[in-house]
């Protein structure tokens, strides 16, 4: 039994679930303020805290979307499919478990939750009419054990005392024994730390989550229906590492020097104006002094100094600016994400050029792409364990091809799919299923189709003389 009371989640965890938050506060910019903090002397120049200008920039949240983007690429040509030779009810299974998850549409939300916190967590079940489903996890939910059980929590506000700090808590405990996988539920009060302290009556817990718990449920298959994706190589902790884990110092110094100049634009962009004597007079009244209101000053003598502006010359605000870009730069540099928008005069002429610049990013969309395809293709072979499909589903991978993540010259494209074919190396039909990125069946169907065309148009020369 994992969840044990004043141990589960364990301090190790609890950091964790920590950790996890942070990331998110560092997503949602309106946060990012309470993570990296600001230096005592530009507070100090405050003399109220909340009127402090704090400039936040959404890098970490660009930074998963573009991954988000480029591990998707284009969701009309991504093929997910039955393996091949497979029957026509596979080919529906598989179709229908695409379609009632929003299985490639999701494929973009799933490579985000894996850039953001360094792994994404996939659960499988199914409803009462047999139909498969498949759903991500909250990270900070997910809570793996040492014995390869899975443990998902979820914390609720006590309706008994809802202003209170300490919350009641849902734990399923997946667990193998037999050939099969059972889930125990059990449902807890909980600690400030979320702690569980004491059990809680699962039917009062069964109103709050809106459906009935049963102490223990059986699944007949012999995994648990659990998938972690992780993003690159797993640590040692054991989960992948999230794309802001190693920017956190240049994040919080391109924020602190943006706000530290923007500071001084807010102290000094309403220049002081320096006047002689002579523009003053005496409010007799209030006893101040203050300047005479007029649109132009007049000298009274060549001594007078000529009225000015006094301005911040400061030359370091520049020196700012570069050191920001060169924060960026080095942003670029660990995550992969081109940053040319902000640190070059221009951007990449044409689709080759750009996919040379974008080489690090592709790299690390390549493998992105590999453990979230691995995981779904898991959770397929499972899906047709949970709802007795076919053999061939259950022990066989099902196809997932990507398209290209960034745009393609079909031009260049075309010439060299026409070079392979001139040259002997690829077939027609090969080459046709390359560039339309289809399966051989409708390689088949467009190939038939030429062939007729050609022969129509061929009719014409029939009568034609030959040529001496």
């Amino acid at each position: 039994m994992s969840v044990k009371i004043n141990e589960f989640p364990s301090s190790k965890e609890i950091q964790r679930v920590n950790a996890l938050k942070q990331y998110h506060k560092l997503y949602d910019t309106s946060e990012q303020l309470s993570i990296l903090k600001l230096h005592e002397l530009i507070k100090k120049q405050y003399k109220n805290l909340a009127d402090l200008v704090y400039l936040a920039h959404g890098i970490p949240a660009r930074i998963t979307e573009v991954y988000g983007d480029f591990v998707l690429g284009d969701v009309e040509r991504l093929v997910i499919q039955a393996p091949a030779g497979a029957s026509e009810d596979d080919q529906a299974w598989v179709e229908g478990v695409v379609y009632e998850n929003d299985l490639k549409e999701r494929m973009s939300d799933f490579a985000e939750d894996q850039s953001e916190f360094g792994f994404v967590v996939l659960l499988g079940y199914k409803d009462d009419e047999n139909q498969y489903h498949m759903m991500s996890v909250p990270a900070d939910q997910y809570f793996p054990q040492s014995d390869g059980s899975v443990v998902f929590i979820t914390y609720r506000k006590d309706p008994a005392n809802p202003t209170s700090k300490k919350l009641l808590a849902h734990t399923q405990h997946y667990q193998k024994g037999n050939g099969n996988v059972f889930i125990e539920h059990q449902a807890w009060r909980c600690n400030q730390t979320g702690v569980v302290i004491e059990a809680y009556p699962l039917e009062a817990m069964s109103a709050l989550v809106g459906r009935t718990l049963v102490e223990s449920e059986t699944l007949d298959i012999d995994e648990i229906p659990v998938r972690q994706i992780d993003n690159g190589r797993r640590s040692k902790e054991g989960y992948g590492k999230s794309d802001y884990a190693d920017i956190v110092p240049q994040l919080a110094e391109i924020n602190e020097r943006s706000t530290q100049v923007a500071t001084q634009f807010l102290k000094n962009m309403d220049a002081k104006l320096a006047i002689p004597a002579s523009s003053l007079e005496e409010d007799e009244e209030e006893g101040s002094t203050k300047v005479k209101h007029s649109e132009a000053f007049i000298l009274e003598s060549k001594e007078d100094p000529m009225p000015q502006y006094i301005i911040n010359t400061n030359p370091l605000l520049n020196d700012a600016r570069e050191h920001i870009l060169s924060m960026m730069k080095f942003i670029e540099f660990m995550t992969g994400i081109p940053m040319w928008a902000l640190t070059r005069t221009a951007a990449p002429q044409s689709v080759e050029s750009l996919r040379i610049q974008l080489f690090p990013a592709m790299r690390k969309t390549s493998k992105k792409r590999a453990k979230l395809r691995r995981g779904v293709l898991d959770m397929l072979r499972i899906g047709a364990k949970m709802t007795s499909s076919s053999e061939e589903l259950q022990k066989n991978d099902c196809i997932i091809k990507f398209s290209d993540a960034l745009p393609v010259d079909e031009q260049v494209q075309v010439n060299v799919e026409a070079q392979k074919i001139t040259s002997g190396i690829s077939s027609r039909h090969s080459s046709l299923k390359r560039i339309e990125n289809i399966d051989d069946e409708a390689a088949d169907e467009e190939l038939a189709r030429i062939k007729n065309e050609d022969a129509i148009a061929g009719l014409g020369s029939v009568g034609s003389a030959p040529t001496l």
